[in-house]
């Protein structure tokens, strides 16, 4: 009996916080305060200590223990990792070589005739730049000054590119944020978990999706023609502008992806993320250096970097302290574990357990907007139930990093579905209704993709 009322209360709190975020409450508040309090509930009814080791004496002295342990954790391990990619980010947006990357790649679509068959060939030249470009936002951003322009000159309305653009959503990568953070909780090689785990299952979801495209759209297309409803209004016609910058600027962007991969074939050689971020700053400094007439104003360039590593520090690593504490909590309540144990013996258990937690993670991302903090919030819960289940980490972990994504483009409160919408000149939740069904089945290609390629 005592078993059923801690999975209610898991469950119990799960909908609460739910219920606090579609409140508009901060997320990083909501899990921090509810963690405090399932931390001390849970260690009180289960008799678990918080601090296995090192107590400070009692529950409460204990639960802020862990949180001067989280944040010591995370700032200096995933923290800092995700702040360094960040900040090469920003510097190559700030210079122009990202947007000349992406400015290239439009124009390589330029020969397609086909209107519906040019927005199934964006969708896997964006998906590419993905790779490099790894925010969404900032992905969408860019595209919206790009290509955005071309296709309402070949005539393809509003409302289909933006949504286009929405579908290019996926996090993964050996450079992303959430790949990272599946590698750290999985205890893996960034690039080997790329490599053979996680680039099946996005390329099976990326093909799905581009074959689909020209025959959603067209229907879509000649449906809204049958049934008339007010068409968007672009809000500015703006000029596909090439920056001034080398043509070989396009590759400046790609130095980490390149050092990293070339490190996973090259024997003898050990080089992280970190590093190689550290490396294209060093070689990147030297083009602008050897580039701009005004060299006095290229150490400027370090508050660029820094600024954008304090933006990502606001909007994900606290994120990910915060739902440490959360799912720290979750997990001494044991709500999970003894459901996962309950029915272990079942055939097709693991199966029903990654289908729980990928829907979870899945409608937590549309509720919030985001896809990193439900992740990082029920992530960690995945290695002692896939122990359990006898299955690897992987097998639970890869689909529910997937279906965050999924789910954040799914959003109408999401940051990226705004800003395009906005230039579309329609509203968040109308783009989200006319790219739900594409994202939809995204989730059951996800989570069958990750399971073949991971069991």
């Amino acid at each position: 009996m005592f078993d059923w009322f801690l999975i209610g209360l898991t469950i119990l709190f799960a909908v609460m916080v739910a219920r606090l975020i579609l409140k508009k409450y901060n997320a990083i508040f909501v899990f921090f305060a509810s963690g405090i309090v399932i931390l001390m509930a849970a260690s009180l009814l289960t008799g678990t200590p918080i601090l296995p080791k090192g107590s400070l004496g009692n529950v409460f002295h204990d639960t802020f223990g862990f949180l001067t342990a989280t944040f010591k954790k995370n700032i200096a391990g995933i923290g800092t990792l995700i702040m360094v990619v960040t900040g090469y980010a920003t510097y190559m947006k700030h210079i122009g070589a990202s947007t000349k990357l992406a400015f290239t790649a439009s124009h390589l679509l330029g020969g397609i005739r086909n209107k519906y068959l040019l927005l199934s060939a964006f969708y896997l030249v964006g998906m590419c730049l993905k790779l490099v470009l790894t925010s969404q936002a900032s992905l969408a951003v860019l595209m919206l000054a790009t290509v955005f322009p071309v296709f309402i000159a070949l005539g393809i309305r509003p409302i289909t590119a933006a949504s286009v653009l929405a579908l290019l959503c996926l996090d993964y990568g050996p450079n992303d944020g959430s790949t990272l953070f599946m590698s750290t909780v999985a205890q893996m090689n960034v690039v080997e978990m790329f490599l053979d785990y996680q680039s099946k299952a996005a390329l099976a979801i990326i093909l799905v999706t581009a074959v689909l495209i020209p025959f959603y759209y067209r229907y879509m297309d000649r449906k809204d023609s049958l049934h008339p409803e007010e068409e968007g209004e672009v809000s500015e016609s703006r000029e596909i502008e090439n920056p001034d910058v080398p043509f070989f600027y396009i590759f400046l962007p790609l130095i980490p992806l390149v050092i990293v991969f070339a490190d996973y074939f090259i024997p003898g050689t050990k080089i992280d993320v970190i590093t190689a971020n550290f490396m294209g700053f060093a070689f990147t400094f030297l083009c602008e250096f050897i580039r701009r007439k005004d060299r006095s104003a290229i150490p400027s360039d370090m508050v660029v970097i820094l600024k954008g590593m304090a933006n990502v520090f606001v909007s994900v690593v606290s994120i990910i302290i915060s739902a440490s504490v959360f799912a720290e909590g979750i997990k001494i309540l044991g709500g999970i574990t003894i459901f996962t144990n309950m029915i272990s013996d079942m055939q097709g258990a693991a199966v029903i357990i990654m289908i729980l937690l990928t829907g979870i993670t899945y409608l937590f991302a549309i509720i919030m907007g985001s896809g990193a903090a439900p992740f990082f919030a029920f992530g960690p819960l995945t290695p002692a139930v896939a122990a359990k289940l006898g299955v690897p980490t992987l097998t639970l972990l890869l689909p529910m990093e997937l279906a965050t994504s999924i789910g954040r483009a799914s959003s109408p409160v999401c940051g990226a579905l705004i800003a395009i919408a906005g230039t579309a000149g329609i509203t968040p939740i109308r783009l989200a209704k006319r790219t739900a069904p594409l994202l939809f089945i995204m989730l059951p290609v996800d989570m069958t993709a990750s399971y073949i390629f991971t069991i």
